[in-house]
């Protein structure tokens, strides 16, 4: 599966999953959104307008990042981690501290960030699902990722400061790369900052989420 990210408005996420997805599926999507909302609301109970504006407002894409590599996001919490001395495996089973708490327990499966600011990410439990769905403060991952580029120079060694708004990402794009610059500790590390600085970065200008889910891999952005 390949690892997608993308920036635009509650409702039209909705609806590309209404469109795409099985029926199933698209129930799921429905609840998730529902709980991540009422969990937002329980949390932050002063910018309950904020969240329910937030879930409502509509926005085409306008920022995509796909990469045919599931496991896209995994060589960057490893260097988060590894910087601060612990695992991804340590944050999750038994709460080591990182500094990038919010990237880190993001996970490689589904996730949702949002522009709200809230130290701890928060889970939300769905019904009809195993595992909750987790919530993360796209403030602070701003933060974690300007701290994290002060070891992996993005700018320095790749030539840009972030990606465009949208970037597709091919098996040969990214053998293509790995030839030129040679794969260290640094380098997916240095790319998964980029790609998350991008998406992030848009979703707190426009005031909607970064959807991170790779079953969205070959739904269309637009419905």
């Amino acid at each position: 599966m390949k690892f997608d990210a993308r920036v635009l408005g509650v409702p039209n996420h909705l609806a590309a999953s209404k469109q795409h997805l099985p029926k199933q599926d698209y129930a799921l999507e429905l609840a998730k959104m529902k709980a991540a909302e009422t969990r937002l609301v329980e949390k932050l109970p002063d910018q309950k307008k904020a969240i329910t504006e937030l879930f409502k407002r509509k926005l085409d894409p306008i920022a995509h990042f796909q990469c045919d590599r599931f496991n896209f996001l995994q060589p960057l919490h490893e260097f988060a981690c590894f910087l601060d001395g612990t695992t991804p495996e340590e944050v999750i089973e038994e709460n080591a501290w990182t500094g990038s708490l919010h990237l880190v327990l993001m996970g490689q499966n589904d996730a949702i960030v949002v522009p709200f600011d809230f130290p701890v990410p928060l889970h939300a439990e769905v019904e009809g699902r195993a595992h909750p769905y987790v919530i993360c403060s796209g403030t602070h991952i701003k933060n974690e990722l300007d701290k994290l580029d002060e070891y992996v120079a993005v700018e320095h060694t790749i030539g840009v400061r972030q990606f465009g708004a949208f970037v597709k990402l091919s098996r040969q794009d990214m053998s293509k790369f790995e030839k030129q610059e040679g794969v260290g500790r640094r380098f997916w590390a240095k790319w998964g900052v980029a790609a998350m600085r991008t998406l992030v970065e848009n979703s707190n200008k426009s005031g909607v989420p970064v959807f991170i889910d790779p079953q969205f891999g070959e739904v269309p952005l637009g419905v």
